[in-house]
C-alpha cells in the first residue's frame, strides 16, 4: 500500500513536469522574423521636450570697415628771398643809403605776370616814367591812358596837393584826386621824387607823399598802391651836384618807411639802373642823364613785371 501512494505522487509530479513543458515554451518562445520586421517597420509614437539649436543662416554678419582717406601733404611754398642783385654796389658805394631787404613792404621776385599785368596799371609819375607815353611802350602806345602827370610831362611832388594835372581821358586839367575818383585805377604807381629831393628835407618830402597816398586810399580804398624808387642819374644831368644818387638812394629810403607805414608795397627799380660806381648806366639813359631810354624803361618794365605785387604778399 504505501509502494502505490508513492507511486502515485510519483506519477502526480511527472505529469506536473509534462504540463510545464508543453505551456513554458510556448509563453518564451523566439519572436519570428516576420514580428521582428513588422515591429521595426512601425515606427513608435515618442513624446519628448527637446532643446534644438536656433536655425542656421547664412546671412553674412555686417563688417564695418575704416576707411582711411589719405590727407594729402600741405606744401607750403616758401616766400622767394629778396632780389639782392644790386646789393653789392651799396657795399661799393658807401655814400649810398642802401636798401632794406628785410622790409616787408619790398617786393619780391615772382613769375612774370606778361603785359597783362602792366595793361591794369596807371602811372602818376613825373618825367623819368613818363616816357613810356611817347616812346609807345604801352599796350595802346600813344592812345594810352595809363600816365597821369602834369600836361607838360612832369610834376613835383611838393605842389601835389593843388596841382592839376592832364586828365587822358577828356585831356581837361584836374587835381589828382578828382581824377582817382573818375577813374579809379585797378593797381596805381606811384612814381615821384626827382623834383624835389634836392630841396625837400625827409620831413617835407613825407610828409607830402604820405597827404597824397592817404588821400588816395580814402578815395579808392580798392586800388592796389605801390610806390616806385626814384631812378638814378648820370654824371651828364645838368644839374648832377644839386641832385645825386646819394640823395636819390636816401629819398628812395623815406619812400620805402612811407610804404610800411601805410600798407603799400615798394618796387625797387632803381636796382636794374644802377652801375658799379652807383650811377645809372650810361647805356640806359638818354644823352641828358635824366630819363631812362627805351632799353632802361624796357628793363623797368621787366623788373615790375617779374617783381608783382601778389595777393599773399600784399
Amino acid at each position: 500500500m504505501k509502494l502505490k501512494k508513492v507511486s502515485s505522487a510519483y506519477m502526480y509530479l511527472i505529469v506536473l513536469a509534462i504540463l510545464s513543458g508543453i505551456f513554458l515554451p510556448v509563453a518564451c518562445s523566439p519572436v519570428s522574423n516576420e514580428e521582428v520586421t513588422e515591429k521595426i517597420s512601425t515606427p513608435s509614437t515618442i513624446t519628448a521636450t527637446t532643446s534644438m539649436p536656433p536655425p542656421t543662416t547664412n546671412t553674412p554678419t555686417p563688417v564695418t570697415t575704416t576707411t582711411t582717406t589719405p590727407v594729402p601733404e600741405t606744401t607750403t611754398t616758401p616766400a622767394p628771398d629778396p632780389d639782392r642783385s644790386a646789393a653789392y654796389i651799396y657795399e661799393l658805394n658807401p655814400e649810398l643809403t642802401p636798401v632794406n631787404y628785410d622790409s616787408p613792404a619790398l617786393l619780391l621776385p615772382s613769375e612774370d605776370m606778361g603785359q597783362e599785368y602792366i595793361d591794369r596799371m596807371t602811372f602818376i609819375c613825373d618825367s623819368p616814367t613818363y616816357w613810356l607815353w611817347p616812346l609807345e611802350l604801352l599796350s595802346d602806345g600813344k592812345a594810352s591812358k595809363q600816365i597821369w602827370t602834369g600836361p607838360e610831362g612832369t610834376m613835383t611832388l611838393a605842389y601835389q596837393s593843388s596841382y592839376h594835372i592832364l586828365d587822358p581821358y577828356d585831356y581837361t586839367q584836374r587835381s589828382i584826386r578828382d581824377v582817382v575818383a573818375m577813374h579809379p585805377p585797378d593797381i596805381l604807381i606811384i612814381a615821384l621824387g626827382i623834383n624835389g629831393i634836392s630841396f625837400m628835407d625827409e620831413e617835407y618830402f613825407s610828409a607830402e607823399y604820405m597827404d597824397l597816398v592817404t588821400d588816395i586810399k580814402e578815395i579808392s580804398p580798392d586800388t592796389i598802391i605801390i610806390l616806385q624808387s626814384i631812378y638814378p642819374i648820370t654824371h651828364q644831368y645838368r644839374y648832377y651836384g644839386s641832385i645825386t644818387n646819394a640823395m636819390i638812394t636816401e629819398g628812395n629810403s623815406w619812400i620805402m618807411a612811407i610804404a610800411e607805414e601805410t600798407g603799400c608795397m615798394y618796387l625797387d627799380t632803381i636796382s636794374v639802373l644802377l652801375n658799379d660806381e652807383g650811377n645809372a648806366k650810361d647805356e640806359l639813359m638818354l644823352n641828358d642823364g635824366l630819363h631812362p631810354n627805351v632799353e632802361g624803361l624796357t628793363l623797368i618794365l621787366d623788373y615790375i613785371r617779374t617783381h608783382a605785387y601778389v595777393e599773399k604778399q600784399g
